[in-house]
C-alpha cells in the first residue's frame, strides 16, 4: 500500500505508536492528578501535603491555663504553617530553667519557651539560648521594637544590645481592697485615733505626722494610711464581711519562705528608698524602715494570723482568705485578681461574692516612722517588684524564623486581648495600653488594668540579677524572719531597736 502523497513511509507508521503514548501518558497524569485529590479528601486540612512539622512549645502554667491556650490559640498557627504544637507547661520558672538545661545536652525539638527575665541573664549565660533576632529580618526588628512597652524592651536586650526575646506579658503587684471597708474607716478611724497615737509614739515619741487626715482614696495611700486601716479593720466588726461580728485582722502580707513573700519584701524596701546601689547591705534606713512598719503590725497583730506562721503564707492562701471576705486589703498581680473576681468568660470559675465591691490601687508610699518637725523623716515612692515574661528560643531551635513568628503571632493584638480578658495577663503592646480603656468593655476590668500600668510608670522595676546569683534572696528573707518573727513580740520596734537586731542578725548571718 502506498503511502500519502507528501509523507514517507516511516512517518506515516509512527503516528499511531504517537497517539497511543499521548493517550497513555494523560491517563497516567490523570492517575497522579485522581491520587493528589484523594490525599487531599483524606487531609483537607493539608491541601499542599508539604511535609508536616512537629515542634514543641514550652509554659509556665498550671494545666488548665495551657489547655486554654492550646485550644483558643494555637490552631491558626499550626493551620497555616503546617506544624503540630505540642504544649509542655511546668510549675515554675525553675522548672522552665531545668527544662532547658536539658534541652541543650539533648535536643527534642523545643522551638518556644516562656522564661522569666529574673533569669535571662543566668540561662544566656549558660549558652542554653539564642538571640531571637537571628530569626528576624531588619523591618521585623524595628516593627517588634515599636510594638512593645518600653518596660518590656528594656528587659528584652542582651549586654550586647542584641533583642534576645520577645515580650510575652508583664505581671506586677497592686493593692486589691473592699471598697466598703475602706469606706467604714474614712468615716469612723477617728475614734481610735487615741490608740492609733498611743501605738505609735511607742516607737516615735509622738504618734502620727502633724496635720494627718486618712486618705480616702487607696490609690494616695503611704504607710500611715495602711497602719490606720488596719488598726481600724483589727478593733471592730466588719459589717461589709461575710463574719460581721467576728474581730480579726483584714489586711496580710505575703510572708514565709517563698516568691510572692520575697516580692513583697523587696517592694517594701524600695518604697522606703532603697536602691539598686544598696543590694547586699542590711544596715541602711530603707530596709530598718521597712521592718520596722512590719514589725509594729506584728506586734499589733494587725496582719491575718497566716502571715505570723511559722511558715508564713504565698499568695494562694491570701487570695483564698480574700476571697473568702475575712480580708480587705492585699497585693496581688493580675492573673490572680481576675480569679479573685471571677473571670471574664462564661463557665469562669465563681469568684468573690459582691465582686463589684472590689477595687484596685498602687501600692501605698513609703513613710519612715521616724518624724522629724512632726513629718517622717524619709519619704518612699510607690514601688512594686514587675516580672516579665518573656519568649525565648532554645540555643538547639531548629527553625529560628518559625520560633520569631510563632512568637509575633501569640502577641499580637487581638490575642493578647483575649488572652488579658481570659487568664488576666496584663498585655505588654503599646496600643493595649494606650486603648485599654476603650478595647476592654467590663468596668472592673478596666480598674485592675489602670492601677497596673500607674503602677508601672511610677513605681516599678525588676530585682537586679545580683539578688539571685549571690543568693542574697536568701540573706533578706533570713532578715526578715529573725529580725520581726524570731523575735519576742514585746521586744521594742523603735528605729534602733530594730538596727540592732539587723546588725546582729547580719553579723551572725
Amino acid at each position: 500500500m502506498l503511502a500519502p502523497a507528501g509523507l514517507s513511509p516511516d512517518v506515516s507508521s509512527s503516528r499511531p505508536m504517537l497517539k497511543k503514548l499521548v493517550q497513555r501518558t494523560l491517563i497516567t497524569l490523570g492517575v497522579v492528578v485522581n491520587l493528589v485529590f484523594l490525599g487531599i479528601n483524606l487531609r483537607p486540612d493539608r491541601p499542599h501535603l508539604a511535609r508536616h512539622r512537629s515542634f514543641k512549645l514550652l509554659l509556665r502554667a498550671d494545666p488548665a491555663r495551657a489547655k486554654w491556650i492550646a485550644d483558643n490559640e494555637l490552631g491558626e498557627f499550626e493551620a497555616a504553617n503546617d506544624v503540630k504544637l505540642e504544649v509542655i507547661s511546668v510549675h515554675s520558672f525553675e522548672d522552665v530553667l531545668d527544662v532547658l538545661e536539658a534541652e541543650k545536652q539533648k535536643p527534642t525539638g523545643l522551638l518556644l519557651a516562656t522564661i522569666d527575665s529574673e533569669l535571662s541573664d543566668e540561662l544566656r549565660g549558660k549558652g542554653a539560648l539564642r538571640p531571637i533576632a537571628d530569626g528576624m529580618a531588619p523591618l521585623e526588628l524595628a516593627d517588634a521594637v515599636e510594638q512593645y512597652l518600653p518596660e518590656a524592651i528594656a528587659h528584652s536586650r542582651g549586654p550586647d544590645h542584641k533583642l534576645w526575646f520577645i515580650p510575652r506579658r508583664a505581671e506586677v503587684d497592686v493593692a486589691v481592697y473592699l471598697g466598703p471597708a475602706v469606706e467604714d474607716v474614712y468615716l469612723h478611724w477617728e475614734q481610735d485615733r487615741g490608740a492609733i497615737t498611743a501605738a505609735l509614739a511607742e516607737v516615735n515619741r509622738t504618734g502620727l505626722p502633724r496635720d494627718y487626715a486618712f486618705e480616702k482614696d487607696p490609690n494616695g495611700w503611704n504607710s500611715y494610711d495602711l497602719f490606720v486601716a488596719a488598726w481600724y479593720w483589727a478593733h471592730h466588726p466588719a459589717p461589709w464581711s461575710d463574719s460581721k461580728t467576728e474581730l480579726a485582722p483584714r489586711a496580710a502580707l505575703r510572708t514565709g519562705d517563698n516568691d510572692d513573700a520575697l516580692h513583697d519584701l523587696f517592694s517594701a524596701f524600695y518604697r522606703h528608698g532603697f536602691t539598686d546601689a544598696d543590694i547586699g547591705k542590711t544596715d541602711v534606713p530603707a530596709v530598718i524602715d521597712a521592718l520596722q512598719w512590719e514589725g509594729l503590725f506584728r506586734k499589733h497583730h494587725l496582719l491575718a494570723a497566716a502571715c505570723e506562721a511559722p511558715d508564713g503564707i504565698d499568695s494562694d492562701g491570701v487570695n483564698n482568705l480574700f476571697k473568702a471576705r475575712k480580708l480587705a486589703w492585699i497585693p496581688i498581680n493580675q492573673e490572680d485578681s481576675l480569679w479573685l473576681h471571677g473571670g471574664a468568660q462564661r463557665g469562669a470559675e465563681r469568684g468573690i461574692t459582691r465582686a463589684h465591691e472590689l477595687g484596685w490601687a498602687m501600692l501605698p508610699t513609703g513613710a519612715s516612722l521616724e518624724l522629724a518637725n512632726g513629718k517622717p523623716a524619709r519619704i518612699g515612692r510607690t514601688f512594686s517588684v514587675a516580672r516579665i515574661q518573656l519568649w525565648a528560643v532554645p540555643v538547639h531551635a531548629s527553625d529560628p524564623k518559625l520560633a520569631f513568628a510563632l512568637a509575633s503571632f501569640l502577641t499580637q493584638r487581638g490575642l493578647q486581648q483575649r488572652e488579658t480578658e481570659a487568664q488576666g495577663l496584663l498585655p505588654i503592646r503599646q496600643d493595649l495600653r494606650a486603648d485599654y480603656s476603650i478595647l476592654f468593655r467590663l468596668s472592673w476590668m478596666q480598674r485592675i488594668l489602670a492601677a497596673s500600668y500607674h503602677q508601672l510608670a511610677n513605681g516599678s522595676g525588676q530585682l537586679p540579677p545580683r539578688v539571685a546569683a549571690e543568693e542574697l534572696d536568701v540573706l533578706y528573707q533570713k532578715l526578715r524572719a529573725r529580725v520581726v518573727y524570731a523575735r519576742p513580740q514585746v521586744a521594742p520596734v523603735t528605729f534602733a531597736a530594730v538596727q540592732a537586731a539587723v546588725q546582729e542578725t547580719t553579723r551572725g548571718k
